[in-house]
């Protein structure tokens, strides 16, 4: 083992990896198909609804970042694992908030290729080297023996005082060393603006394809028995597909690979680490492949719904109450019953752990917005009038510059702590909980500075001196404050909706599952032969259960906002669910393709911008492959 180990996957577990990945997406497809038929349903059910999305106040913007501009650069010594030294290389953050690094400044203005890229989804940004190592410890338990005190010895004499680590558990690791806190500070912003905005890529598609394919994954684990989503919706959808097999082989990979790596417990982990990285890899170039496949044929799928829903969409939306219907006496009664018991006695306390962050954030932003604003209109009084061009360019940026956004993003750290009790509900979604409340603040801010620069060009033409244009530009940033407040009240009360639709819902479902959920294939026979495509059984009883569920946030949500906590407005309080006096309410069809789109957007509704069984231990001869 003294010499450099090129490759820890042999032919039989590339095999063996292949089999799996083609086995799991010929077990993942028919799922996503089925809710692709049944969220088109929806959307076509919810261009007939009036009440449509939360009504906003703030102009909505859809200003993007230019992909290859430079975000952020500089030479940065990194710990290299095969030499277990630290070496320098040059690091660029670019538009499109991808990591790439090269030999030297001078290679990149020559235009060489990287030395390397990633994409940051999925990743963590550690400044604890002890926590670092705790995480790659964990990832490595099932060594016999030895101490993770030998992982911190390797990264002793570092060049400079601040360390900051990136953190995957099937990606490669980066240990980052910088000779100055400010330095540190800067890259950790701009690290963690390309983690959040990876990370929530899908989330922040305002499409039918994104909800369908979320909502496909969740209903593949339900039916392997898992409720719980942790950490695992991070990325795009190969990326998603490869976590979740990951999961699903890490125990079998533990098992079967650790016992056989040789040599010392450091050159073990490093290993074992090689090999999670490459088996990942592969996993991910044959989901990708065999993804793309599938969106060629999606297209054509979709034209067949829009010509078989459209012209029947009465009878299918009639068929889906009668269906509702047959379901409401097995279903209303345990989902209350399980709802009042388990669910009611800890809402008050989770709604008011997940206001106040985001409250507390979006107030930041708020002055922050306001101190921008105040800071452009001081330099305008003392300036010519033709500076206000520019000033109001630079303001639009303020959204996008993560170390001026970073003191608001840094609100929503205290999720991590105050929400450690929902462990016992199943809920382990905290970092997708943190980058949701991190969306929601950046948009606002977006939305703010739009709004602002949209009615300041306006009426910035009816200035004839700088007093007016000072004046006209305080009147704008009071009107935008106003609109702020209307909208911060509105999205964080949906947030908190969508959250706990998040936390409760999945914890309600697996306590249903065997009074409810194993009687449903009696109930099959109802769904005529054309809609059985379209129609699930299984997706009707969900959306009882989660009518059951808005009832009761519903409640509390305005419970709340007449005790006027948070600053709240009570007539900005969007309800996706008004009546469930219908087992299957038509209102609630927009409403689930906004609650289903997983919440780390938070701001689907101001967010335009943009084999049977897997056998993961034997091949299929029986032959063990490690």
């Amino acid at each position: 083992m003294g010499g450099r180990y090129s490759s820890p996957l042999g032919r039989k577990q590339r095999r063996y990896l292949r089999g799996c990945t083609a086995a799991m997406m010929k077990n993942f497809l028919p799922y996503y198909e089925r809710q692709l038929a049944t969220a088109f349903l929806r959307q076509v059910s919810g261009e007939l609804d009036l009440q449509g999305k939360l009504a906003l106040q703030l102009l909505q913007s859809k200003t993007q970042r230019a992909p290859r501009a430079t975000l952020c650069d500089g030479l940065l010594s990194q710990y290299d694992e095969d030499s277990q030294r630290w070496k320098e290389n040059y690091f660029v953050i670019l538009g499109d908030l991808t990591l790439e690094w090269f030999e030297s400044k001078e290679a990149l203005g020559k235009g060489c290729e990287p030395r390397g890229s990633t994409a940051l989804s999925g990743y963590l940004l550690l400044t604890s080297q002890s926590e670092y190592t705790k995480l790659v410890s964990s990832l490595c338990q099932g060594f016999a023996g030895g101490s993770s005190q030998q992982g911190c010895n390797a990264l002793a004499d570092p060049p400079g005082e601040f360390l900051f680590f990136l953190y995957h558990p099937f990606r490669r690791h980066f240990c980052f060393c910088t000779n100055s806190a400010e330095s540190q500070r800067l890259w950790k912003s701009a690290l963690q603006d390309g983690i959040r905005y990876h990370s929530t890529e899908l989330q922040r598609r305002d499409s039918f394809e994104a909800e369908a394919f979320l909502e496909a994954v969740r209903f593949y684990r339900q039916e392997r028995g898992s409720y719980r989503a942790g950490d695992l919706l991070l990325g795009v959808e190969a990326e998603i597909l490869g976590n979740v097999l990951m999961e699903d082989l890490l125990p079998v990979l533990r098992s079967q690979v650790l016992p056989n790596i040789r040599g010392s417990e450091t050159r073990r982990k490093q290993l074992w680490l090689q090999f999670l990285q490459e088996a990942y890899t592969l996993i991910l170039s044959q989901v990708s492949s065999e993804f793309k496949v599938f969106q060629r044929d999606q297209e054509k799928l979709q034209i067949q719904l829009e010509k078989k829903i459209r012209p029947d969409l009465d009878q299918m939306l009639t068929l889906k109450d009668q269906i509702a219907r047959k379901l409401q006496a097995m279903v209303h009664s345990a989902a209350e019953s399980c709802c009042c018991q388990r669910v009611e006695p800890d809402l008050d306390f989770v709604m008011e752990e997940l206001m106040r962050p985001i409250s507390s954030g979006a107030e930041m932003v708020r002055s922050l917005f306001a101190e921008r604003v105040d800071e452009m209109v001081r330099t305008v009084r003392n300036s010519p009038i033709a500076v206000l061009q520019k000033e109001l360019l630079t303001l639009g940026r303020t959204s996008w510059m993560p170390e001026i956004m970073q003191p608001c993003y840094e609100k929503a750290d205290v999720y991590k702590e105050s929400l450690q009790r929902l462990e016992r509900f199943g809920f382990h979604s905290m970092t997708s909980l943190v980058l949701g409340a991190q969306n929601l603040m950046q948009q606002l801010m977006q939305n703010s500075i739009y709004t602002f620069q949209q009615l300041s060009e306006q009426r910035l033409s009816q200035a004839t001196n700088c007093n007016q244009v000072v004046q006209i530009l305080e009147n704008v940033k009071d009107r935008v404050l106003k609109k702020f407040d209307y909208d911060s009240s509105s999205t964080r009360k949906q947030f908190a909706q969508e959250w706990l639709v998040q936390i409760f819902l999945p914890f309600l479902l697996k306590h249903l599952e065997s009074r409810c959920k194993l009687e449903l294939p009696k109930y099959e026979s109802y769904v005529f032969a054309d809609c059985s495509g379209i129609i699930s059984v299984e997706n009707i009883y969900e959306e009882m259960v989660l009518s059951v569920l808005l009832k009761a946030i519903s409640k509390a949500l305005k419970e709340a906002s007449g005790r006027n906590k948070h600053s709240l407005y009570r007539d900005s309080f969007f309800c996706v669910l008004e009546s469930v006096d219908n087992p299957l309410p038509e209102v609630t069809a927009h409403a689930l393709s906004e609650i289903r789109m997983g919440a780390l957007s938070s701001s689907s509704a101001l967010d335009t911008v943009n084999p049977p069984t897997c056998q993961v231990n034997k091949s299929a001869s029986g032959e063990k492959i490690w």
